[in-house]
């Protein structure tokens, strides 16, 4: 009796303490933009073009273009997805606004209904869908000298990294 009561005893110490070992960790996958990012189906590349400066005051817009070629639908977390881009010159990558209406809400009920309809986050990525989801940097960031995109997706737990092809 004494020897189950051991046994069970260890056998439970040791799935807590493997319990962080077996937890999923983070993949980082990088490609260049507008190549197929295998394991996931999906093609991203980002863009930025100065003429749409003026579109949401104090903001510059990089446009993200993803293609959904898997089978799944990719569902994207207004709250817990992070972007971001590197400048080039700069070590520290910059966070992106991805969802405008969140982080600057004076600025999205300035916009005009058809505007807040085109640049809203979407919610998932249907299949088989071509996408352009539209994110921000504040006007003092250099977007025109942006190298790299990163892209964190809670939902694949995965971060992305798309070198740009400017």
């Amino acid at each position: 009796m004494k020897r189950i009561i051991i046994s069970i005893a260890i056998a439970s110490l040791i799935a807590v303490a493997a319990t962080p070992a077996l937890a999923k960790k983070k993949n980082v996958i990088r490609a260049a933009g507008g190549t197929n990012i295998g394991g996931l189906s999906l093609v991203i590349d980002a863009s930025y073009d100065a003429r749409f400066d003026d579109f949401v005051p104090g903001y510059k817009v990089i446009n993200v273009a993803v293609i959904n070629q898997s089978f799944n639908i990719i569902y994207l977390d207004p709250d817990n997805d992070r972007w971001s881009i590197k400048i080039a010159g700069k070590r520290r990558p910059v966070p992106v606004i991805h969802d405008l209406r969140k982080s600057a809400p004076k600025t999205w009920a300035g916009l005009s209904e058809k505007t807040r309809n085109i640049m809203g986050y979407p919610l998932f990525i249907p299949v088989g869908a071509r996408q352009v989801i539209d994110v921000f940097v504040p006007n003092s960031v250099d977007a025109a000298s942006f190298t790299e995109l990163g892209i964190f997706l809670k939902s694949l737990n995965t971060r992305i990294e798309i070198l740009s092809r400017q």
